[in-house]
């Protein structure tokens, strides 16, 4: 099984994307991460790919069919972990967004915006009802141990 470890030298919040999925995986900082490949793989491909942007990292897995995060103390980090409050907010904003702009568009591009945006806003909304629970005074809520309070989806930006 290939893996490699990223480490958030930063003073902020960074996020791991890990594709070709499209989670988003959400560092502190001083946090290190190891994403590790899962199943088959070439032992001669280059088994990742890091990319750094101004979204953050995105670690591809091109040497397996999938794949999983975990933290330093080997606890799964699945897709959500940790997404900050205000990503949530303007994702669900910019969701909103392109469902004003499908109006013009196909009934099944319509709905598609449209069910984005309702699982957006209950995503919300239930970020919000535990955030005075699981908020570090940072913003961020810690969605990874909230798993029946907040609907994790994967990559609504």
């Amino acid at each position: 099984m290939p893996k490699t470890s990223i480490r958030n030298d930063t003073e902020g919040m960074l996020c791991l994307w890990l594709e070709p999925w499209g989670t988003d995986h959400w560092m502190r900082p001083g946090e290190r991460f190891t994403v590790v490949g899962i199943g088959d793989s070439d032992p001669t491909d280059e088994p990742f790919e890091m990319i750094i942007h101004d979204q953050g990292i995105s670690v591809w897995v091109n040497a397996a069919n999938d794949a999983e995060v975990f933290d330093a103390d080997g606890n799964e980090a699945p897709c959500a972990h940790q997404r900050p409050i205000e990503t949530i907010r303007r994702w669900t904003e910019n969701a909103r967004q392109a469902v004003e702009r499908s109006a013009d568009q196909s009934p099944a591009v319509q709905e598609l915006a449209r069910s984005h945006y309702d699982q957006l806003q209950r995503t919300l909304a239930a970020a919000e009802a535990v955030e005075p629970r699981t908020n570090d005074g940072d913003g961020v809520i810690n969605v990874s141990n909230r798993a029946n309070d907040i609907n994790q989806i994967s990559n609504p930006g």
